[in-house]
């Protein structure tokens, strides 16, 4: 599911014309010093959905970007009351299947609020979202 859910993500021009495609990190393959604004997807930990093997992963989309407003973060995470960015891409998410796996549904659990990270020495905002579906 991480790649089909990171496929869908960076087929969205209007996402990757601020964020370019090799800036979307998964945890741990960020560099050290990113140039901004960058995107990292955190798989939280999956939880047993029902008897048919399904499956709910618990999916944490961070954007970064320079100090300063976080109106850009913003535009690029979207929301329900917003438009454009990440929202309207995983919230229209339903029966898809990638390259590695099968994704039923998304569910859109809400976002952050404002927060600075000193390593990257960066603002942040984050989404959180549960997905139904199963690895291949």
């Amino acid at each position: 599911m991480r790649a089909t859910v990171h496929g869908l993500l960076v087929a969205e021009a209007s996402l990757t014309a601020v964020i370019p495609t090799e800036r979307w990190y998964q945890v741990g393959s960020a560099p050290d010093v990113p140039e901004m604004p960058f995107a990292i997807l955190r798989w939280l930990s999956p939880v047993a959905g029902d008897a048919r093997g399904a499956w709910s992963h618990q999916l944490q989309v961070a954007i970064f970007d320079r100090r300063g407003s976080y109106s850009r973060i913003e535009d690029l995470l979207g929301g329900p009351y917003r438009s454009g960015g990440v929202y309207p891409i995983l919230e229209g998410i339903a029966g898809v299947t990638g390259s590695d796996g099968y994704i039923a549904q998304a569910d859109y659990l809400g976002d952050s609020g404002d927060d600075v990270n000193i390593d990257y020495k960066a603002n942040t905002k984050h989404s959180m979202w549960q997905i139904a579906g199963r690895s291949f």
